[in-house]
């Protein structure tokens, strides 16, 4: 009796017409799986907000088309990440280094030239030892005559700047030092030869340094000279 009932039920339920539409309403809960979709069906409209999580992600599939502008923040980059090969080329500017971070090994043969160095950096304990030759100082060496002891003589020295240091000796001829003048008292004597000096009223110049020979003496003198910044 029950068995037939329930074939009578069943002869009540009609079958699918060709073209009908089956409804939200009429498909269960959580019953549509992957095999009951179609590759490539479902849009971005079908995708809730939020619902693509990272187990939702395959391996490398975040290419960069798919990160936003300006979305990779100081945060999403992992410690020690970023190198060399990630880097252009002159983006390293002043403001990108710590200070005292570049050490010796970090700075290239050659590369501080003389527009890196400060004015006055380069004190007496940066010097090596005999680093300074004669080719390093800035300085003169001059010669010339004295027409007349008598005379201030101005003699351009070249440097363009006053000379911190002048020296002035004179060369004297055979004939002049045998001919130098006694002078003195009973007591003592002295034998003077011409000489040659600074000339004590005429400081030097950026352009020239003043000399002057022996007081009372009229005599060409023969002189050398070095004068140094």
């Amino acid at each position: 009796m029950p068995n037939s009932r329930g074939i009578a039920v069943s002869a009540y339920i009609p079958a699918f017409s060709k073209g009908a539409k089956i409804y939200g309403a009429n498909i269960q809960s959580g019953v549509i799986t992957s095999a009951h979709i179609a590759d490539g069906t479902v849009v971005a409209a079908d995708v809730a907000a939020g619902s693509i999580t990272s187990a939702k992600l395959g391996t490398g599939a975040v290419v960069e088309v798919k990160i936003g502008a300006g979305a990779v923040t100081s945060a999403k980059i992992g410690a020690a990440a970023v190198k060399g090969a990630n880097i252009a080329a002159g983006v390293i500017t002043s403001a990108h280094i710590a200070d005292g971070t570049v050490l010796a090994a970090e700075i290239a043969a050659g590369a501080v030239t003389s527009a890196k160095i400060g004015t006055g950096a380069v004190v007496a304990i940066k010097i090596g030892a005999q680093a300074v030759t004669s080719a390093k100082i800035k300085a003169a060496f001059l010669s010339g005559t004295l027409v007349s002891g008598q005379i201030t003589k101005a003699i351009a020295h070249g440097l363009g700047a006053k000379p911190k240091m002048v020296v002035v000796t004179p060369i004297l001829t055979l004939a002049q030092a045998i001919s130098a003048k006694t002078v003195g008292s009973l007591s003592a004597t002295f034998r003077i030869a011409p000489t040659i000096s600074l000339a004590a009223a005429s400081a030097a110049t950026s352009t020239n340094f003043y000399v002057i020979g022996s007081q009372g003496s009229n005599q060409a003198i023969k002189y050398v000279a070095y004068v140094q910044l």
